[in-house]
């Protein structure tokens, strides 16, 4: 029996440095290497930020909301979906496309609750017993190391994860490696039926710590044909 074909996200997040046409590129490149989904974050500085010292330098990132909306149509043109993890509430609206994001970082049970729908790809915490209080009974559960590089000794052992959530729960893998060698073996060990791994023109394009972790064009089309094969 052939095995079912994990899809593919590419996380552009915010490596697009501000630049809108280079957001436009890095969707044309990601359905040119084969990617299934293209993700971006949606919001203001206020809700990127970790600190509030930290808001000065996320404005750089911020697109408004006609942006956004062109992203979606340029996706749709070029014919690979754009969606979007929800980081402010102007564009809670993102929420209702048929793909949506929940990140690590947003992982709680209310979120999970009002948000959730099968399409929705959820970040987990890192540890179980962080996982068992999310009340997860729909979407996709993404194993989630949120170390940015992550380092080895942080990637679960994807059984114990399908032990808590039960069979019913699809298992994905959202990669934060340098390389693209966890994302294979997610798929190829451990059945893993969605990877979403950030992408980048090129991984000093800019100073965003993300571009190190991310594919290039060139892994990324290398990754969809290990995990597609």
């Amino acid at each position: 029996m052939n095995r079912p074909q994990p899809t593919v996200i590419v996380d552009i997040g915010n490596n697009h440095e501000g630049n809108f046409q280079v957001a436009l590129e890095l969707i044309e490149r990601a359905k040119e290497c084969g990617a299934d989904l293209a993700k971006f974050q949606a919001g203001r500085a206020e809700g990127f930020a970790r600190t509030p010292q930290d808001i000065p330098r996320y404005r750089k990132y911020e697109f408004t909301k006609e942006e956004y909306e062109r992203l979606i149509k340029h996706g749709e043109k070029v014919g690979i979906p754009v969606f979007f993890s929800v980081w402010s509430e102007e564009f809670a609206d993102f929420r209702k496309l048929p793909y949506f994001k929940i990140p690590a970082r947003q992982c709680n049970r209310d979120y999970i609750q009002r948000y959730s729908t099968e399409t929705t790809f959820i970040s987990v915490p890192h540890t179980l017993d962080d996982v068992r209080g999310l009340g997860i009974r729909k979407g996709v559960v993404l194993h989630c190391v949120s170390h940015y590089p992550a380092q080895a000794g942080f990637f679960w052992r994807f059984h114990e994860l399908r032990r808590e959530l039960g069979v019913s729960i699809p298992l994905g893998f959202s990669d934060h490696f340098i390389g693209i060698e966890y994302a294979v073996t997610a798929v190829h060990s451990y059945q893993a039926v969605a990877i979403e791994k950030h992408f980048t023109l090129r991984h000093d394009f800019g100073p965003l710590r993300d571009h190190q972790l991310s594919a290039t064009p060139e892994e990324l089309r290398e990754l969809v044909e290990r995990v597609k094969s």
